[in-house]
């Protein structure tokens, strides 16, 4: 049974999820260098099965080189992102305050995935950017900036379609209704919630 700790971090708010299965953490979107990630996990002396991204822009990833330096783990994203962690356009971090990751990731497909003791679906879901994914993993979908509650992500940045986002949202009013919905930033919902009341699926 997983469970699931929220930090949220950055100018931005961005919301990092801890993924806690016994004493093994997934680390989703660190999108800040905050030692508060670092100082958590440490607390618990966990073992981190890795790092997850449900998209490449900075307010997402920001805390992923430190991570890496201080313990070693590796970093997953949808294959299509691979090459936003170390370009400012595609980021959207392009002038004052530059991202540019050091760290490789390792490029997913969609599909059934593991991470360490984690198993889960990986769907695409573009729109927002062209690599923008959901991860579903137990009860819960962890959707970045796609899904938010009342609203969904803007599509106007590098790479955004509303066209993709469209389809996106198609896709989605095929779930199961009773996923506990993570947004990448905002309060967490159920997508029942959301099919009854979001103007967007509805």
């Amino acid at each position: 049974m997983i469970k699931v700790e929220t930090l949220v971090l950055g100018m931005y708010a961005a919301n990092c999820y801890l993924l806690w299965k016994d004493d093994h953490v997934l680390i989703v979107d660190p999108g800040s260098r905050n030692p508060k990630i670092k100082e958590r996990i440490m607390q618990e002396h966990a073992i981190i099965d890795g790092i997850y991204l449900t998209h490449g822009h900075f307010d997402h990833i920001q805390g992923v080189d430190v991570l890496v330096e201080a313990f070693q783990v590796p970093v997953y994203i949808n294959a299509l992102e691979t090459s936003f962690l170390k370009d400012p356009r595609r980021n959207v971090s392009y002038g004052a305050n530059e991202v540019k990751l050091q760290t490789e990731a390792i490029g997913l497909q969609p599909g059934v995935q593991s991470i360490g003791v984690f198993s889960f679906e990986l769907i695409d879901a573009p729109g927002h950017s062209i690599g923008s994914s959901i991860m579903l993993l137990e009860n819960y979908m962890i959707c970045g900036d796609v899904l938010f509650k009342g609203s969904i992500g803007r599509c106007d940045l590098l790479t955004g379609s509303n066209t993709q986002m469209r389809q996106t949202l198609q896709m989605i009013k095929r779930l199961d209704p009773s996923y506990i919905v993570l947004p990448g930033h905002g309060e967490p919902t159920t997508l029942l919630d959301e099919l009854k009341t979001n103007p967007y699926l509805i």
